[in-house]
């Protein structure tokens, strides 16, 4: 039987797997069930066989679609508070939105965590997202992107925050 090689462990070992990465930024992945092994497995493969083992149920057990984004920080981390953006609140968005979201998110999140010294989302500030701001549309050094850009990654990354805040409070009242 073929199983995945990479990536799904990181729901259950992402402390493992990351100081065997090398990741300059946010990364932006997709599930894949069903993936198959190379024919000759590499001596990564052989050593973190058994974390791969049974990956495809434990993402059903956990309600991850197949083909939908997640996003893995700089150090390999997978934050599976704010993955559950993507199974929750967009889970009947078409995949190309989806993939929108995860890269809108990956830019802030790169931009937090190099250039504001931010390494957990959860710790952006009003501030942070100003100097986003500034950097995206006005910096000389920066990307300068047009209107309508800016107004889709201004509203995905409110829209992830405003979830997060309501999830933070659902889990507070239980």
């Amino acid at each position: 039987m073929n199983r995945p090689i990479f990536g799904y462990a990181l729901l259950s070992c992402s402390r493992i797997l990351s100081s065997a990465m090398s990741i300059t930024g946010w990364r932006v992945h997709v599930t894949h069930r069903e993936r198959p092994w190379p024919r000759e497995a590499t001596a990564f493969m052989r050593e973190f066989s058994t974390l791969f083992a049974g990956i495809d149920q434990r993402l059903d057990e956990l309600g991850v679609p197949e083909g939908q984004p997640f996003l893995l920080s700089p150090e390999g981390e997978y934050d599976v508070a704010l993955n559950r953006y993507f199974s929750v609140w967009l889970a009947s968005s078409p995949r190309n939105t989806q993939a929108a979201h995860a890269r809108d998110l990956r830019t802030f999140f790169d931009f937090l965590w190099f250039a504001r010294g931010v390494h957990n989302w959860r710790g952006a500030t009003v501030d942070d997202r100003a100097a986003y701001e500034w950097w995206r549309r006005r910096d000389e050094c920066g990307p300068r992107v047009e209107d309508t850009s800016w107004d889709r990654e201004v509203s995905t990354v409110n829209q992830c925050y405003l979830w997060a805040i309501e999830q933070d409070r659902r889990t507070r009242r239980c």
